[in-house]
Parts: C-alpha cells; structure tokens; sequence
C-alpha cells in the first residue's frame, strides 16, 4: 500500500455525488426517466436519502482512494514531479480511462446483454462514471 493524499481521496470522493446531481438533474434527467420509464414521482417512491447517499458516499471514497493507489503504483510522485501539472493531469486522464475501460465498459456491456437493459441507458451510466472517474483520478493526481 502506498502512502496517498487522504484530502485528495476526501475530495475526490465527493466528485461523483456533484458530477451525478448534474447528471442526472439538469443535464440529462429527463432523457434518463425516460429511457428508466419512471416518473420523478416513481423514482422517490421508497427513497432513503440517508442509505442512498450513504453507501454512495462510502463507495465513491473507497474508489478515490483505489485509484489514489493505482495513480502511485503507475506514475510515483517524485517521477510526475518532473513532470509539471500537465504531466499529473494527463496521468489522472489516463488512469480514469483505463479504469473505464476496465471495468465500467463490460459490467455495462453484462447490463445490456444478459440483463436486456436499453443500451442507452447503460451508454448513459457509463458516460457518466467515465466523467466522474476521469475528474477523480485528476484530481489525485494533482494533488499527491
């Protein structure tokens, strides 16, 4: 394990929550109910915001701090030091994608293929974690 910026993970843990509010707000909320089928009214049917965010909450820290360790293991910081900003961001671009990639891409693909869920929607979760990954792991990356 390597010694991370826990700050960076903190803030980094936070941006899912604001990237997902507009998101799925006033970006795309409408197109995302309707490829969901649901009302706004539906959705909040049963909703606890307090176990909701919670665990996303704790999930989105738990990936911060994944990727604070993967952008250490791949780029150590006394190497990216010589690097400048520039370098560290294009670092944190790279590790975001690669985790997109890696994972987000075919559970989404599962999603579709064996759980006949709309490609559209999936294309507009991945979307939406690629951005929030990206933004994450630049932002560890620049501060570590």
């Amino acid at each position: 394990m390597h010694d991370v910026n826990l700050f960076a993970v903190l803030v980094a843990g936070v941006i899912p929550m604001i990237v997902g509010s507009l998101w799925y707000g006033p970006l795309f909320g409408k197109r995302w109910l309707g490829m969901m089928e649901m009302t706004a009214e539906e959705v909040q049917e049963g909703f606890n915001p307090v176990k909701t965010y919670g665990v996303s909450v704790l999930l989105s820290l738990l990936t911060a701090y994944i990727l604070a360790q993967l952008i250490a293991e791949i780029a150590p910081a006394d190497v990216s030091s010589m690097e400048g900003g520039g370098g560290s961001v294009m670092v944190g671009v790279h590790v975001g994608l690669m985790a997109l990639v890696a994972f987000v891409i075919p559970a989404a693909h599962q999603s579709v293929t064996f759980e006949k869920r709309r490609a559209g929607l999936a294309w507009l979760n991945v979307a939406y974690n690629g951005v929030a990954l990206i933004l994450q792991a630049v932002v560890i990356a620049l501060w570590r």
